[in-house]
């Protein structure tokens, strides 16, 4: 079953999961999963979740384990610009102020909690988002977030979507061990599916080498101008159990 993003995410696959293979199992793992939008087209799988980012830990695990939609519906709407998601005023708990802040900016990675020029523009924190949102929210509450990656139950799906090592712009990834990558996907079992996401650099071209990446499609990452879109072009290294097997 697919339902649409609970809250914006620099970089989610929600519209891009289309275009990646789907998945073979009834379990699904993302470590690095931001807004999770690879499993959000399969929300009725088993899905387990891994982030670092200390917002997403609190987001989702307040999502899967404790939000209501009374919860959400309790988020106001059209706030002023400038405002502060935190004003004790509002009566809100962490998690539905983190909800309402990643809904005000798509990289909203930092400390930035006011409401922006377009927090309540259409796409953002509306009264119809919002009403979609409550509704949706069931669909993930048998889903796991885990403080750390590990391995699970197999056979599985895992879709690997870490910091890309040209235009990641986010997070510091000069300091992401890319190397590790490597030894995590030769460690997961024979039988998974596995699927690791990577683009090439926007100015030279160069693709990451730290796993045989092949092309997979280009992607428009920014819309500012008609004539000013941003793409990406986006590469895959994929795995089925059987080409592991002969691996």
């Amino acid at each position: 079953m697919k339902i649409s993003p609970l809250f914006k995410w620099f970089g989610s696959k929600w519209q891009a999961a289309k275009r990646y293979p789907k998945p073979m199992f009834d379990t699904i793992v993302e470590p690095f999963c931001g807004g999770a939008g690879y499993s959000l087209n399969y929300s009725d799988r088993r899905v387990v979740l891994y982030d670092n980012d200390p917002h997403l830990k609190v987001l989702w695990k307040w999502l899967i384990d404790s939000a209501t939609s009374e919860d959400i519906l309790a988020i106001p709407i059209n706030l002023p610009e400038g405002s502060s998601v935190n004003d004790p005023a509002l009566g809100l708990n962490l998690g539905q102020r983190l909800l309402l802040k990643h809904w005000q900016r798509t990289n909203n990675v930092g400390n930035c909690w006011t409401i922006s020029p377009w927090g309540s523009k259409p796409g953002q924190w509306t009264r119809n988002t919002r009403a979609r949102v409550a509704d949706e929210v069931h669909a993930v509450k048998h889903w796991e977030f885990g403080d750390t990656i590990g391995m699970v139950d197999l056979p599985c799906t895992w879709f690997i979507d870490p910091p890309y090592i040209y235009n990641y712009r986010y997070r510091d990834g000069k300091n992401f061990p890319y190397d590790q990558l490597d030894s995590l996907v030769q460690t997961i079992s024979a039988s998974s599916q596995v699927m690791v996401c990577e683009a090439s650099c926007p100015k030279t071209g160069k693709v990451p080498n730290y796993l045989p990446f092949l092309p997979n499609h280009s992607s428009v990452t920014s819309r500012r101008k008609v004539t000013q879109s941003h793409h990406s072009s986006e590469y895959l290294y994929y795995t089925t159990p059987k080409e592991l097997k002969t691996s």
